[in-house]
């Protein structure tokens, strides 16, 4: 996925950046053994907004599965991701690349093992979004670790076109943008590794990634505080 921002090319989906020191192989093992299972791939289907009949017509009989993203459940029937993900919000290359117009408003849906997802809630700043999906593994939240150490190792899973990805980094500190605090991390990122979940050495949520900045060669990851806010929010909602 890539999106585009204000003031800086944030791309989340790169290849072949430097990978920092890393955890040892027992550890990132240990971590993919409790979290790997509920690392999600996203198959997207951009459609125009707003199509007359033959635009309908056309979608209908040829676009399918069209992009790759990742998310990971936090609950039962409960998954996150990157806001941008869902939000039908890409480039001007990456709508050409798809065989959109530049002016194209174009929307978007989400699907989980060949099962479609619902947008629940979004966190638009914190570039976060809580989906529904029909079937998870997992009837508990994660835990989550509110505030990494610098240089802290860090395991980042992803499942892009479902296959299961692993990247090692190091988490480098705060970055603010677009007057929101993320973090940022020395760490590996490929196409449709947006909404990956990222974990300490004890499996706990560290952030989501986000995106990448171009010109320092660091990974934009939302921090897991506010992964965290976004779901107990809408639990208390929800709760009888």
């Amino acid at each position: 996925m890539e999106r585009k921002t204000p003031s800086l090319l944030i791309i989340a989906a790169l290849i072949s950046l430097i990978t920092p020191t890393c955890l040892g192989e027992d550890t990132v093992d240990d971590v993919l053994k409790q979290q790997g299972p509920y690392t999600l791939s996203l198959e997207l289907e951009f459609t125009r907004k707003n199509q007359n009949p033959l635009q309908r017509a056309i979608s209908f009989l040829d676009w399918g599965t069209n992009g790759y993203a990742t998310g990971f459940v936090v609950g039962e029937g409960l998954a996150m991701t990157a806001y941008h993900v869902v939000s039908g919000e890409l480039s001007d290359s990456k709508k050409a690349a798809l065989g959109f117009s530049h002016k194209d408003k174009l929307d978007v849906k989400v699907f989980v093992n060949g099962c479609q997802a619902t947008v629940l809630d979004v966190d638009k700043q914190a570039d976060l979004a809580l989906l529904s999906i029909c079937r998870s593994p997992r009837n508990k939240t994660p835990a989550f670790q509110p505030l990494p150490d610098k240089d802290e190792k860090l395991v980042l899973i992803a499942r892009p076109h479902g296959d299961k990805m692993v990247s090692r980094g190091t988490f480098y500190g705060p970055y603010e943008f677009g007057g929101q605090q993320y973090w940022s991390a020395i760490i590996e990122a490929r196409d449709g590794y947006s909404g990956s979940p990222v974990y300490n050495h004890k499996a706990e949520v560290v952030g989501v990634f986000s995106g990448y900045d171009w010109s320092r060669k660091l990974a934009l990851i939302s921090p897991a505080a506010k992964a965290q806010k976004l779901l107990e929010d809408y639990s208390s909602k929800v709760k009888p």
